[in-house]
């Protein structure tokens, strides 16, 4: 049996530890250094029991969460020592449901973080989250006096490790599509990349930079978990926009700006926006004066266009075009995909895994968050000059496939090889950039850059 706690498990006997379960006592055991839950029965509650050992029911292993009930010896029937020596039937069913077990998990994270906190002096910010940790995980990561700020950073930050069971984080190498499709023509590479996002904070006050992965891997510092070659198609493509809008600012507007601008300055400035607003009003004395009572009269009454019903005019709204912002480009490409043979086809499958699995969103352990999918680098390249970027194409930043799909039956007739692969697959792929091209962009080329269209 187990006292309240001890130098390398949290938990045990005592009232407060107590779980009741069909008229039965029921205590947990955490090991520190593991994080494997063990439950058990307490004894001697009773007359009966007061020689009797507690019973070890079974545990949980995080890394699976599940619990593996305890079987004793043949002589549970005289001297229980296992699980089903004291559960069975319904009342065993309903302590193996997933309810139940989740509010004894419940029980053993509360024990752990009272004991983080009472016993070896954790914050209790850092406590829940490191019973959580060594019920989930098996460690304690986060430090025992993390704040509540450093405990959510740490969170976002450290969210690339969590991935769920099964994710994969690895593809070939080099896909192609035709499989003799050799450096000497021009091709479309697509490079996986694993998202990273941008610093909050850069040198300044914006935001950090995403450096572009070059075609032989250079620069980005990224992790590049597969590539796959396509040959060129017709339709190549490339539309750069800017966000221009209307915006108006009629005579009031501008005085008002002008003294808050003053305003937010010092006493000088201020001193210099009101000069220079009573000089403009006294350049126009009968205009300005009109065009005061007006707005100001309209303002009262709440009456709209009163100057135009009036005098057949109105404040100049001083309209403008201005920059509103950057857009983000998009790119479309569809390829058609007939295999010649079955090693053909075989990669053909690969290559439409390789892109779908890809933009699949990614799963944390516990499901508690949805990490961003892969992103895509994209490379259109000229084999006939070394394998370098084509430089009489548009470049692309890195991008995210927003949309993949793929006609099983592009001819509109159901043909199969005879090993069951489609004759033909046409993928056609949407992609969006992760972040505008800039003025700048164009001078980091590589290269003399007046003699390559850039981006």
């Amino acid at each position: 049996s187990y006292g309240t706690s001890g130098d390398d498990y949290y938990g045990g006997q005592a009232d407060e530890n107590i779980v009741v379960f069909k008229g039965k006592s029921l205590y947990p055991v955490v090991d520190e250094q593991t994080g494997t839950t063990t439950w058990y029965e307490r004894k001697g509650d009773g007359l009966l029991d007061a020689f009797a050992n507690d019973i070890k029911l079974g545990s949980v292993d995080p890394k699976t969460g599940k619990f593996t009930p305890h079987e004793g010896t043949q002589l549970g029937a005289l001297w229980p020592d296992g699980f089903s020596d004291v559960l069975v039937g319904d009342d065993a069913k309903e302590f193996l449901s997933d309810d139940f077990q989740s509010q004894l998990r419940k029980k053993a994270s509360e024990i752990v973080e009272k004991e983080n906190v009472v016993e070896k002096g954790d914050n209790p910010e850092a406590a829940k989250t490191r019973a959580e940790e060594l019920l989930d995980t098996g460690e304690m990561t986060t430090p025992p006096d993390a704040t509540a700020e450093e405990i959510a950073q740490s969170t976002l930050s450290n969210t690339n490790i969590q991935a769920a069971e099964g994710t994969r984080k690895k593809f070939s190498d080099l896909l192609k599509y035709p499989s003799d499709m050799n450096g000497s023509q021009d091709y479309i590479q697509f490079s996986m990349l694993e998202y990273k996002p941008k610093d909050l904070i850069g040198n300044g006050l914006g935001a950090g930079d995403r450096p572009r992965v070059g075609f032989k891997r250079d620069g980005g510092g990224r992790n590049i978990i597969g590539t796959c070659a396509l040959p060129i198609q017709s339709g190549i493509k490339d539309t750069n926009a800017a966000d221009w809008g209307e915006n108006k600012m009629n005579a009031m507007q501008l005085a008002s700006a002008e003294l808050a601008l003053g305003g937010l300055e010092d006493a000088q400035a201020l001193a210099g926006a009101t000069n220079k607003v009573a000089n403009a009003l006294q350049g126009n004395t009968g205009v300005a004066k009109e065009a005061v009572q007006q707005y100001f009269a309209g303002k009262m009454t709440g009456v709209t266009g009163l100057l135009a019903r009036t005098k057949g005019a109105t404040i100049n709204p001083n309209l403008e075009l201005l920059f509103n912002g950057p857009t983000l480009r998009p790119f479309s490409f569809q390829f058609k995909l007939s295999a010649r043979n079955k090693g053909e086809a075989e990669e053909i499958i690969r290559i439409i895994r390789f892109f779908k699995q890809g933009m699949a969103p990614i799963r944390t352990k516990g499901n508690l968050f949805l990490l961003a999918p892969h992103t895509f680098q994209v490379h259109f390249v000229h084999g006939a000059a070394e394998d370098r970027e084509h430089p009489y194409i548009g470049k692309m930043k890195e991008c995210a496939l927003k949309t993949f799909s793929t006609d099983y039956t592009p001819e509109n007739n159901y043909t199969t090889l005879k090993d069951g692969f489609m004759s033909s697959y046409t993928i056609t792929m949407e992609f969006q950039e992760l972040e505008p091209v800039y003025n700048d962009d164009y001078t980091d080329l590589d290269g003399n850059a007046d003699s390559q269209i850039g981006f």
